[in-house]
C-alpha cells in the first residue's frame, strides 16, 4: 500500500505507459514520503468501444484511484493528485478536463498481504 490503478484508452503505446507508470510510482514516494520499496501502480486499458463518456469529454478518458491507509494530510493528498494529474496531462497528453483522480482510503486494518510496513503503525493512531 499505496496502491494505484489507472485506467486508460487502448490508444497510449505501451512504452508511454510504462514510463508513466514508473513516473506516478516516483510521485507515490515523494508525496507521501514513504520509502521506495513501497507503492505499486497498475495500468488497465480499454478500448474505445467499452469505454462511454458524455459528448463534452474526450472518450480517451484518463480515471486514477489512489487507494491507500487513512492518515494523510489534505495537503500531501492534493499535492499527490496535483502530481499525478500533471503526469498524465504531460506524459499521455490528456486534456486536464479528461483526467478524473480520487483517493481512496482504508483503515490498515481492512487490508491484507504484502508486507506490513513500520509507517502503517502511526498511521492507525
Amino acid at each position: 500500500m499505496p496502491f494505484v490503478k489507472i485506467h486508460l484508452a487502448d490508444s497510449i503505446p505501451p512504452d508511454i505507459i510504462n514510463s508513466f507508470a514508473c513516473d506516478v510510482r516516483t510521485s507515490l514516494v515523494e508525496a507521501l514520503q514513504i520509502e521506495e520499496t513501497v507503492g505499486q501502480v497498475m495500468v488497465y486499458q480499454t478500448p474505445k468501444e467499452f469505454r462511454s463518456a458524455h459528448i463534452s469529454r474526450n472518450v480517451n478518458f484518463v480515471f486514477i484511484e489512489i487507494f491507500m491507509y487513512c492518515g494523510r494530510t489534505a495537503e500531501m493528498k492534493k499535492s499527490l493528485m496535483e502530481k499525478i494529474n500533471r503526469l498524465a496531462h504531460n506524459s499521455l497528453g490528456v486534456n486536464p478536463k479528461d483526467i478524473n483522480c480520487c483517493i481512496i482510503e482504508l483503515p490498515p486494518e481492512n487490508c491484507c498481504g504484502g508486507v506490513m510496513h513500520k509507517y502503517i503503525e502511526g498511521l492507525a493512531k
